[in-house]
């Protein structure tokens, strides 16, 4: 997720593929967190800004891309960085900015305004396939790194394309007509056979069978128009939760009926774009903020919610 106007200087805040940290990238370099417990794991200063922040589950391998008033690199390159051996392992150079990259253990896909490329991860990175999408200003793209299924808006407007990528696969695109304005937000579960979806309006979460693009549930945030700026599904992909610029964050359960409103809600104190995930216990949900907040959230059978923990996470340190 892009942060925009942070007075720490915080550019951009992101998960890993299972949600056991997340990565903020700001105007010195990197820093990598533990999601739950919270404590930075590692902080890597460049001296220059580091707009975008891909990581390859826990390992040392992070995808970067220049941003700031005082880009590290060009925003136009991606670059993979090897952690432990603090050197790039290798970089592609495109043509137009660079809006977002997601990584799997062989691949790397990025994402322009309106385009979508998927190159091989290696030391010389092999272009194998380029898609056409509609104006995508976010760069929406998702990759599930347990099936290879590929997930980016269709040249139609709130049209999600969904393609494999893995070598052996055939490479027949199925399309889902998703909403009828422009696509805001698009997750896919961990197992690859879920996707969620929004438009720009923020009232209604879709979410649909990856396999047969059938609807099968169609959740309710709310009726006034919000920007919903992240959605996550649970290991088990039976709770989903939403956070939006509205203060709010929605659980919903996802019980087998096709049109639900949240199980429960909670107001947090900032009205920001946030990044949310569900943490290790049951019933807590993780929350982190563009101002800068780690916020977690617990909820009992009633639906009760309660801050559990509230503090700053950028001013901790990894000792």
């Amino acid at each position: 997720m892009k942060v925009d106007g942070n007075r720490d200087g915080l550019l951009y805040i992101g998960l890993n593929q299972d949600h056991s940290c997340f990565a903020c990238g700001d105007e010195v370099g990197v820093r990598i967190f533990n999601c739950d417990p919270v404590k930075q794991l590692q902080c890597q200063n460049f001296n220059h800004g580091i707009g975008h922040v891909e990581m390859l589950f826990r390992c040392c391998y992070l995808a970067l891309v220049g941003g700031g008033s005082n880009p590290t690199w060009d925003t136009t390159r991606v670059v993979v960085w090897e952690d432990q051996m603090q050197r790039p392992v290798c970089e592609i150079e495109l043509s137009s900015p660079v809006l977002s990259v997601k990584l799997k253990r062989d691949r790397i896909v990025v994402a322009t305004l309106q385009e979508v490329y998927v190159y091989t991860l290696d030391h010389t990175p092999v272009l194998l396939l380029c898609y056409s999408t509609s104006v995508n200003p976010a760069g929406l793209v998702e990759l599930c790194t347990t099936t290879s299924l590929l997930a980016f808006p269709g040249v139609d407007q709130g049209q999600v394309s969904l393609v494999s990528i893995a070598e052996d696969a055939q490479s027949q695109m199925r399309m889902i007509p998703a909403h009828t304005g422009p696509l805001a937000i698009l997750t896919l579960n961990m197992q690859g056979t879920m996707l969620a979806t929004a438009s720009d309006k923020g009232t209604l979460i879709r979410i649909f069978d990856t396999q047969t693009c059938l609807l099968l549930y169609e959740l309710r945030r709310g009726t006034n128009k919000a920007h919903i700026s992240s959605v996550a599904f649970n290991r088990l992909s039976n709770l989903l939760c939403v956070t939006s610029d509205t203060k709010t964050l929605h659980i919903f359960s996802l019980d087998g009926k096709s049109k639900s409103r949240s199980v429960t809600k909670h107001t947090l104190s900032h009205a920001l774009p946030s990044v949310c995930c569900f943490g290790n216990d049951e019933n807590t949900v993780i929350v982190i903020s563009s101002s800068g907040y780690y916020f977690k959230i617990r909820w009992n059978d009633k639906g009760e919610t309660f801050k559990e923990e509230q503090f700053k996470f950028m001013l901790l340190s990894d000792d």
